[in-house]
């Protein structure tokens, strides 16, 4: 399969991935800010050869805007007569509006999303935990869904995390994690989840990065390689380009962790990444 990372269109932190698996299924997790729409539709076109390729399933994480903005503005799009990509299956988790209370500086980001969620028309199916898709050789596991009881860092651990798995005949499997925004409680809560473990070859670095899950999460994951979801400026620590390493961003203790587990990071700003599991042992 081919795993894209789509890079950020505006200096806006943002999380967008589209895979093609090997029987042809497009696959989308997030998407990115209504601002990296055309940046979405343009990869859409260099992977299928149409921006207008039918998605068959489209995973969205959680109601954060730079996660759920490509999708908002595609239903806006809709809704005005311009054609826009159709998808068998949107995929999500439900929070009622009421919850957004949690955390008031997003409320009105999860009013928006659920707004979103009953003008799009695309065929929707809400995810339980440890329910699996399967495409082709490529099979997707829901390890977590949002847990209404975890206060804390709300929107964020609200995250659902999938599992990719892709069998692979004669070599081994190939594993991803995608952890959305997850934060430290989340995290815990994953772990316990999964007693038969979460060790995979990738993983999408929760919260861009920096003050996601913890170190003991990623030591469990053990991954060979980490797509970072991260501008120069988050990457750096810096609010002040003159002054790297000084903002208040944990993204340089997270680094050291994965350098530690001797990760490659694989980052996308000025252009996507791409990955082809067809390289790797």
């Amino acid at each position: 399969m081919k795993i894209v990372q789509l890079k950020n269109c505006t200096p806006t932190q943002m999380t967008g991935f589209i895979i093609i698996a090997n029987d042809g299924s497009v696959i989308a997790v997030d998407g990115g800010n209504r601002t990296d729409t055309d940046g979405f539709l343009d990869t859409l076109e260099e992977l299928t050869g149409s921006r207008l390729t039918v998605i068959d399933c489209w995973f969205m994480t959680h109601p954060h805007d730079d996660h759920f903005g490509v999708f908002q503005e595609l239903t806006e799009r809709a809704k005005q007569g311009i054609a826009v990509p159709d998808c068998k299956m949107f995929c999500y988790t439900h929070q009622p509006d009421e919850f957004g209370k949690d955390e008031l500086i997003f409320e009105q980001q999860l009013i928006a999303y659920n707004d979103v969620l009953k003008e799009n028309r695309y065929h929707k199916r809400e995810l339980k935990e440890k329910e699996i898709l399967d495409f082709g050789d490529l099979s997707v596991e829901v390890l977590r869904t949002w847990d209404p009881e975890i206060k804390a860092n709300a929107f964020n651990n609200w995250s659902m995390v999938l599992r990719f798995t892709e069998k692979r005949g004669l070599k081994k499997d190939f594993v991803m994690i995608f952890l959305g925004d997850l934060g430290v409680e989340g995290g815990y809560q994953l772990i316990a989840k999964c007693p038969e473990g979460i060790k995979a070859d990738a993983v999408q670095m929760a919260h861009h990065g920096q003050n996601g899950v913890s170190r003991d999460v990623y030591e469990a994951i053990s991954p060979r390689i980490a797509f970072f979801a991260t501008p120069d400026w988050l990457w750096y620590n810096t609010i002040d380009p003159s002054k790297p390493g000084e903002g208040p961003f944990k993204t340089l203790e997270v680094r050291s962790w994965m350098e530690d587990l001797k990760t490659l990071p694989l980052r996308a700003c000025e252009k996507n990444v791409i990955l082809d599991t067809a390289w790797i042992d």
